[in-house]
């Protein structure tokens, strides 16, 4: 596929999209160059994606994924911050769905770099250590309001620290 880090995401859809890169335009410049997205395959639970797998029966098996488990409704209930780190971040009102999908991925049969952290469903505002005024504004910041419907899968790689799209998978209308 690619010999970068390869992440599955959720791309976020506007207006909420818009309110994601606000906040972090704000409080993390480096952040807002990256998409508003819920990563669920690679920054936490699995890994990226493997490079030695065949792009093909990669998409195939996205593309079945996409079809049976969105669209996903969602609204952000908060910000939270990790404990074991600076990263701080919107939690989903339920995050079920998104654990779900997680462990279709996981067991999808795609091969998955391990990774040392369990999966959280989120959202990253902010990935940088903040003072504690900063960290107490950010904490303040209102939610984007509104539940939103995620129903595409997108392949992105970090290149240089810089994302680039690789593919994006829309779920398949039934017929």
């Amino acid at each position: 596929m690619a010999r970068h880090p390869i992440y599955v995401v959720l791309e976020l859809p506007e207006p909420v999209a818009t309110a994601v890169l606000a906040i972090r335009r704000r409080y993390d410049p480096r952040l807002a160059g990256f998409p508003a997205e819920i990563t669920v395959a690679g920054s936490s639970g699995v890994g990226p994606l493997r490079a030695e797998q065949a792009v093909e029966p990669v998409l195939e098996c996205l593309q079945h994924i996409a079809d049976t488990c969105l669209p996903i409704r969602l609204r952000f209930a908060g910000l939270r911050r990790f404990a074991s780190g600076p990263v701080t971040w919107l939690a989903p009102a339920d995050p079920a769905p998104l654990l779900a999908l997680h462990q279709r991925l996981a067991g999808s049969g795609l091969a998955f770099a391990p990774h040392r952290f369990e999966f959280t469903p989120h959202c990253s505002v902010c990935s940088t250590a903040l003072d504690p005024a900063q960290q107490a504004q950010l904490l303040a910041e209102p939610v984007p309001a509104g539940t939103f419907e995620l129903s595409r899968l997108a392949l992105y790689a970090v290149v240089d620290v810089s994302p680039q799209l690789l593919h994006r998978v829309e779920r398949r209308q039934a017929h």
